[in-house]
């Protein structure tokens, strides 16, 4: 969906109405989990953002206000949307003078904690009007030496002839989005660690 005029909140309650009754545009699901499929493209972006319990909370956060997706062109809506399966969120991108929706599935989520290491992590899939095919996973670690990474990983592919042909600028403009995004996170812990 693209138009000239910012999607109000009508706008997208409508628009993910319509997207939460579909099924997912691929068929690798989970494989964002483990090996990413060869037939799509792929992109990963990590970021150190500090060490020990009080920068883990800030990131997980930031997190649960989908504040990963605050790159300045581009917003995951509605912010109030809880991180659990099944749950679907639209993501809202303005790129020249175009808005688009896109609207993705949260598919997995994981929150490990043990005594020595700590792991949040949740994928995202992408619905038909997306015009990407595939998932991203975002995870926020910390490791047994308290050193906190946040990490995204994506494998994607064009969804439609017009995505296939725009595909050299989308693919750009999405590994944009992933390293913008590592960067907003780690403003996000140091803004809340001062």
């Amino acid at each position: 969906m693209f138009t000239l005029t910012q999607p109000n909140d009508k706008t997208i309650a409508a628009f993910l109405a319509q997207q939460s009754r579909q099924d997912l545009n691929y068929p690798d699901t989970f494989a964002s989990l483990g090996n990413l499929p060869a037939s799509y493209d792929h992109n990963v972006a990590e970021v150190h953002l500090g060490n020990g319990e009080a920068i883990f909370a800030a990131a997980l956060t930031a997190f649960r206000h989908w504040r990963q997706f605050d790159v300045g062109w581009v917003e995951a809506l509605p912010r109030e949307t809880p991180i659990e399966i099944g749950q679907n969120i639209a993501i809202r991108a303005r790129v020249f003078r175009l808005w688009t929706l896109a609207a993705c599935r949260i598919v997995d989520v994981m929150d490990e904690y043990d005594s020595d290491t700590r792991r949040f992590a949740f994928s995202i899939g992408t619905l038909p009007a997306h015009p990407e095919q595939g998932e991203e996973r975002f995870e926020i670690n910390q490791s047994s030496c308290g050193r906190v990474t946040y990490r995204v990983t994506a494998f994607f592919r064009p969804n439609s002839t017009a995505a296939t042909v725009a595909w050299p600028y989308l693919r750009y403009r999405f590994n944009l989005f992933r390293r913008q995004s590592a960067g907003v996170i780690r403003r996000e812990v140091i803004r809340a660690a001062a």
